[in-house]
């Protein structure tokens, strides 16, 4: 009997969800004269083709309120394109509960809030695309999501499970509690980032159909839970790759503007792969930033690095690699070959990129992809023969 309620119970919370965002589509479209550059740009409902009984649970604004002590400062985690996101907590004497008082998680688990503000035509945008991406992939590289709340008019709040070590951007270097020196992740680590990030994007590119792309790879969207096991994030701007588009094969190079959600012609998952190709210089270079869209200082180091990355001049390699990884001989041969499958990443043209499932053989296998030659044609070959 229990089991018929709860499903009964998740299919109205459902259903109500369903509804609301029937009005915000109407609102959208009732909003023309408010442009916004999106790839989403006046999408009907219709289009997205959520799953709304895979919207995790329904919580009441006041268990919200509860969770982030009404949203106090010191819980602000960070201000992100798409809304705000807070850390949220509940006493451990007692339990989390949905609005049905199921017990959802145990209350002393931390989760994350994120806030959005809906008087932005952009967030609306955002929030109805993450929903959709969310009804769609259930994957364990992917940031965990409890459920929402739908209560307030101009805010809506998506719940998800916290991962305590933070994103790539705030773990990649630790200070030195004897000498307060920045540190990096060790090398085993940072490889093991690397691995789990790009089987993220592989799952988006070669297992959904049609394939979906990220939209936003970079180091604050990777999210690091207690293991360091990656769980991606920023999903506010995925969506299907769009089949019939025609990229052109300089705007890869750009950086969109500060704002801009990026043009619908360069929705690809060649273009995940290029901003992937930034992380894992990140990775080796230890320059932080250098995979923020709005990061312009590191677009001309951009274009001159790749000139550093040959197997053939091991000497050259190690000017752009980080010092602060102390590593043995083997291990340095693992930092070049993450750092010759980002040259092949950063490829101007999209079409001479390596696919994902590529990506991921070569990080697993970085020393036989050392015995190959560094172009993505070569190394591809080695490791996977004609594949």
């Amino acid at each position: 009997m229990s089991r018929i309620y709860d499903n009964w119970e998740r299919l109205v919370d459902a259903t109500l969800l369903r509804e609301h965002l029937r009005y915000l589509s109407r609102i959208d479209s009732a909003t023309t004269s408010e442009s916004f550059d999106s790839f989403h740009q006046n999408r009907s409902l219709s289009e997205y083709s959520l799953d709304y009984v895979k919207l995790g649970y329904a919580f009441t604004y006041k268990q919200i309120l509860k969770a982030t002590s009404n949203f106090r400062a010191k819980n602000l985690i960070k201000r992100g394109r798409s809304g705000d996101f807070f850390r949220g907590d509940f006493s451990a004497s007692s339990l989390l509960f949905s609005r049905s008082n199921r017990i959802v998680a145990p209350a002393s688990s931390l989760i994350v809030i994120k806030r959005i503000d809906l008087k932005l035509a952009k967030n609306r945008e955002a929030y109805l695309s993450e929903l959709d991406f969310l009804s769609k992939v259930w994957q364990a590289r992917y940031f965990s999501f409890l459920g929402y709340c739908l209560e307030k008019q101009n805010q809506k709040f998506l719940v998800y499970k916290y991962t305590c070590n933070g994103d790539l951007t705030s773990s990649l270097f630790k200070k030195n509690t004897s000498h307060g020196e920045l540190k990096s992740l060790d090398w085993i680590t940072q490889m093991k980032i690397a691995i789990g990030a790009a089987e993220a994007l592989a799952y988006l590119h070669e297992e959904c159909t049609p394939p979906l792309v990220h939209g936003d790879v970079q180091a604050s969207s990777i999210l690091l839970d207690d293991n360091f096991e990656v769980r991606l994030g920023s999903l506010h701007q995925s969506g299907a790759q769009d089949i019939h588009s025609h990229a052109h094969d300089d705007w890869i190079s750009r950086e969109p503007e500060e704002g801009n959600l990026g043009n619908p012609e360069v929705l690809t998952c060649s273009y995940d792969v290029y901003c992937f190709g930034k992380v894992l210089l990140e990775l080796v270079t230890g320059k932080l930033g250098i995979s923020s869209p709005n990061n312009a200082i590191s677009k001309e180091w951009l274009e001159q690095v790749p000139r550093y990355i040959s197997i053939n001049d091991k000497e050259l390699a190690m000017k752009i690699v980080d010092p602060s990884l102390i590593v043995d001989d083997d291990l340095l041969e693992e930092v070049l070959a993450m750092a010759i499958v980002s040259k092949a990443c950063l490829d101007p043209n999209p079409k001479s990129r390596p696919v994902t499932r590529h990506i991921v053989k070569a990080l697993e296998n970085p020393l036989e992809l050392i015995k190959a030659d560094s172009s993505s044609e070569s190394w591809i070959a080695a490791l996977l023969g004609s594949s």
